[in-house]
């Protein structure tokens, strides 16, 4: 991968290798391109959901971290495919074949030194995994499953399930990579689960909503969410838990204390996009995304005529408040749209159709401003300082003003697909993937240009 810097040299780290009750391999190598191995500064204690609400520290804790930050580029030797969490000094992540397909190495869990790149300890699991790691009460959590179906899907069908194979949550010690427990599934948990109060809450490709005891994995509860869900993990809010869907595309409210559907929502002509949107929330509002077609016709993936709209909807009643169209054109790979982010009253999404990254009212959806990227922004943005920083699926990173100004932007390199950016006080950990290869990027904010 070549970099501002040029080819950078090569460097080999051995994995160390903790037994547990999974399967290893040998001990595996990652190639360093070298770069300044430093402190990364104070790291949260927990990371209970999906990063959005936890990759940037308080502007407090990260004022108290005056170094530069680490700056490299680690090659894992297949694609990483989550976003990465850092808990108590360690950051962690998962890899493998993220086209669905199975081989050896169909899913790993990395925990990784984020200062160095130095790889801690490495799990192999039985089947693709897509999740976030997440990370409470000295335990990871981990979903595994993978993106097909057992059939092929039909729009007339309601009763689709999603992954094929082995799939279920799996539990490791945080620190010693120690197996805990494993609870098996009918369908592929691609979403990170959310831990609250001792529980793990799990939303599933199988089309339940499932409560776990965190400490062995034994099911509480579970209840029928009338859809499949693929990456939109569940938003606790209270007593009550959010997530989205699909066949039909729909957003689903789960009262927590009586173990029941609350209200269900369906998103008018979606297509796509729901059940991996993760939900945001704030000020009683849900936003999520969807590809949406006109009638909720049926058309091929090169009609120009598919949107990216954001949705917004009332918690409380699940009632729509308003809709937005971001973007029209074919339809996204892997049909799935740009994850939003909310900060005070403004919310800012990308979509996966092109470079539109948009910032509108919370309230009601009145677009503030638009910033176009070279190619389409899918995951969501991060703010910390009054600066918006993300990631294109060209694999450019950039950093806007809270008003929609370029202050930076660097080329990663020629990259496949992305994720993040995660933000650890001043540095910027991003995935790159490429054909074959994952990379782990450790940028601090204040080297971009």
């Amino acid at each position: 991968m070549r970099t501002r810097y040029g080819l950078w040299s090569v460097v080999f780290l051995g994995a160390l290798i903790v037994g547990c009750g999974v399967s290893t391999s040998a001990a595996a190598h990652l190639r360093l391109f070298v770069g300044t191995h430093a402190a990364i500064g104070p790291t949260p204690s927990t990371w209970p959901t999906d990063h959005r609400l936890l990759s940037n520290n308080s502007t407090a804790v990260a004022a108290s971290f005056a170094g530069p930050g680490p700056h490299y580029v680690v090659q894992f030797p297949y694609k990483v495919s989550s976003d990465t969490p850092v808990v108590n000094g360690l950051a962690y992540l998962t890899s493998g074949d993220v086209s669905g397909t199975s081989h050896p190495a169909a899913g790993t869990l990395w925990a990784v030194d984020p200062a160095s790149g130095r790889v801690i300890w490495r799990r192999t699991l039985p089947n693709t995994a897509f999740a976030e790691p997440i990370v409470a009460d000295g335990r990871v959590y981990v979903g595994v499953g993978n993106i097909l179906f057992p059939r092929s899907p039909s729009p007339t069908s309601r009763h689709l399930t999603r992954g094929t194979g082995v799939s279920g949550v799996w539990a490791f010690s945080a620190r010693s990579g120690e197996l805990l427990w494993h609870m098996r599934t009918d369908g592929a948990d691609q979403a990170p689960v959310t831990v609250s109060h001792g529980v793990v809450y799990l939303a599933s490709g199988d089309r339940y909503f499932y409560a776990l005891n965190a400490a062995t994995g034994a099911m509480l509860w579970k209840v029928p969410l009338h859809a499949y869900v693929s990456r939109s993990g569940p938003r606790i809010i209270g007593s009550m838990a959010f997530v989205g869907g699909a066949d039909p595309g729909s957003v689903v409210a789960i009262n927590l204390l009586s173990h029941r559907v609350a209200w269900r929502t369906l998103i008018p002509n979606a297509q796509a996009g729901v059940d991996d949107t993760p939900l945001a929330y704030a000020h009683g509002i849900l936003l999520t995304a969807a590809i949406t077609v006109r009638h909720d016709q049926v058309l091929p993936s090169t009609s120009l005529h598919h949107h990216a709209d954001l949705f917004a909807l009332s918690a409380a009643t699940g009632h729509i408040l308003w809709h937005r169209q971001l973007a029209r054109g074919t339809m996204p790979n892997l049909k799935a749209t740009g994850t939003p982010l909310i900060a005070g009253s403004t919310a800012y999404v990308g979509n996966a159709i092109n470079g539109a990254v948009t910032a509108v009212a919370l309230t009601n959806g009145h677009v503030l401003w638009r910033f176009t990227a070279d190619s389409p922004v899918k995951k969501p943005p991060v703010l910390a300082q009054g600066r918006l920083y993300f990631v294109s699926l060209h694999g450019t990173l950039y950093a806007l003003s809270t008003a929609g100004r370029l202050l930076a932007r660097q080329s990663l390199g020629p990259v496949a697909n992305v994720r993040g950016p995660v933000l650890i006080n001043r540095t910027l950990l991003v995935v790159l993937n490429t054909v074959s290869h994952g990379y782990l990027w450790a940028e601090p904010v204040n080297s971009l240009r």
